[in-house]
């Protein structure tokens, strides 16, 4: 859904929507399918800046980082900030920012876009690692097991081959 913002005059609009995003959109290396997204707030016009305030709750699958199984994930989070229009952007690109700006974004035509504010929301609220389990034992390196489904693959451990002169001592340590 898009909010035509040039529509807007000085009473702010309210939305409340349900939306899915896609993993693709998201990172299907962290995302195992649709999250489902209901995003409600409202945005208010105040000259070329337009903020919004709302809430997003959001579930749906993630993988686990080190078994790669789906995870259900939800999260609930307020969120808020502001969007200006680019005729108020600085045109001078040696320009600093303040402190304050870096909550703005600036838009793109004259629509806002919910899809894009969603996905923008779940990846800033999805953890940097998900895991199925605190002791999750991951996959072996070697054939790919998930090791959290078995005791043991049968893998022999790869030794690195920059510690076989101490492995040699080792074992001639043990001959004498």
């Amino acid at each position: 859904m898009k909010i035509d913002i040039s529509k807007l005059e000085h009473e702010p609009l309210r939305f409340d929507e349900e939306l899915l995003v896609e993993a693709e959109r998201l990172g299907p290396d962290q995302v195992a399918g649709q999250v489902s997204v209901r995003l409600a707030g409202e945005v208010r016009p105040h000259e070329d800046i337009f903020s919004i305030a709302g809430s997003c709750a959001a579930e749906g699958p993630l993988l686990c980082s080190r078994c790669l199984e789906p995870v259900p994930w939800s999260v609930a989070e307020d969120f808020s900030f502001e969007y200006r229009l680019p005729e108020s952007a600085p045109l001078d690109a040696e320009a600093g920012i303040d402190e304050g700006d870096l909550d703005v974004s600036f838009l793109h035509g004259q629509e806002l876009d919910l899809t894009e504010l969603a996905a923008e929301q779940v990846l800033l609220a999805m953890p940097m690692r998900i895991l199925c389990q605190p002791s999750c034992a991951g996959l072996c390196p070697r054939c790919g097991t998930n090791l959290n489904e078995v005791d043991d693959c049968g893998c022999k451990p790869e030794v690195d081959p920059r510690w076989g002169a101490l492995a040699d001592l080792a074992g001639g340590a043990r001959e004498s």
